[in-house]
């Protein structure tokens, strides 16, 4: 069987979900179900899922068949520091994909999903990026997490090291064999995003793409609801892809959002800038690792 040689590392909400869906659309292309196998970042060790045993990892892509590529998406590779080496190691020849989303708007939105899953237990924004330094001395930890790995997750703001993240894929990779995609150009303009990311991959870009909005915003369900996802994170993901996601929406989270407090859609415009003008040197600095122009530079400045 001839090994997976593409891979989108991330980062996390930043339009992964759609973009495996998409390229799996793609009749040279077959990306694995589930979505995240998890397999190529041991230092984070964390996901209940994580696929474990190389003979296991192969099996999901059994039915690839004659496909050209073959890929899966793990949004925690680029965040892992060993990710890139071994999925080096693994197939010297792969192509990367890398999905970046500006760090305020990627933070708020990575803390709505880490709650949802019961991973975070501090619903208010702010005050979980306060409790980091706690954090790392092993306070105000969720009575969820059972390991270090987990308290990593919380660790917000080492999730946006995207300078010395992709850095890293360039030196192990090349450039060439690492394609770069910003959320907001993604969203505004899906289409043409893809037949570029196609036209990286040496594939037909003419083919015509079915667009879904995949893995939106979702309302905070109670606690009882939140505790059935984490015990069960597969069955659920199965269930919201099926037939049945329409009544998984209303009875999880139409229903199972009553009693329990709810994040505000939008992150507040004054932490959100406060938190803009924090990364400013982090952005600069993938702005010049990135050649981007002044215009793309002050678009995720906003």
């Amino acid at each position: 069987m001839k090994k997976p040689n593409l891979f989108v590392v991330g980062a996390p909400k930043c339009g992964t979900t759609s973009m495996h869906d998409y390229l799996g659309q793609h009749p040279e292309i077959f990306m694995s179900y589930p979505k995240e196998l998890h397999y190529f970042s041991p230092d984070v060790d964390y996901f209940p899922h994580k696929i474990k045993g190389l003979s296991k990892y192969l099996q999901f892509f059994d039915s690839a068949g004659n496909a050209k590529y073959r890929g899966e998406s793990s949004p925690e590779y680029l965040y892992s520091e060993v990710a890139a080496q071994q999925i080096k190691e693994f197939c010297s020849d792969a192509k990367i994909i890398i999905m970046l989303r500006n760090p305020p708007d990627m933070l708020y939105s990575l803390h709505g999903d880490l709650f949802l899953w019961s991973d975070e237990d501090i619903l208010d924004f702010s005050e979980a990026l306060a409790a980091q330094e706690d954090r790392k001395q092993g306070k105000k930890i969720p009575k969820s997490s059972k390991s270090v790995q987990e308290i990593k997750f919380l660790l917000y703001f080492d999730w946006v090291n995207y300078s010395t993240q992709v850095r890293r894929y360039f030196k192990m990779f090349s450039k060439e064999n690492v394609h770069i995609i910003l959320f907001n150009e993604f969203v505004k303009n899906t289409a043409s995003i893809y037949r570029q990311t196609l036209e990286f991959l040496g594939v037909d870009p003419d083919f015509p793409l079915e667009i879904k909005v995949k893995n939106p915003s979702k309302p905070i369900p109670n606690i009882a609801v939140r505790s059935f996802f984490r015990k069960y994170p597969n069955f659920v993901e199965k269930l919201e892809s099926s037939s049945y996601a329409d009544l998984v929406k209303f009875l999880f989270y139409d229903i199972g959002k009553f009693g329990q407090p709810q994040r505000p859609k939008k992150l507040d415009p004054e932490l959100r800038l406060k938190l803009m003008k924090y990364f400013q040197p982090e952005i600069e600095e993938l702005a010049s690792l990135l050649n981007w122009d002044e215009q793309r530079l002050q678009l995720w400045l906003q």
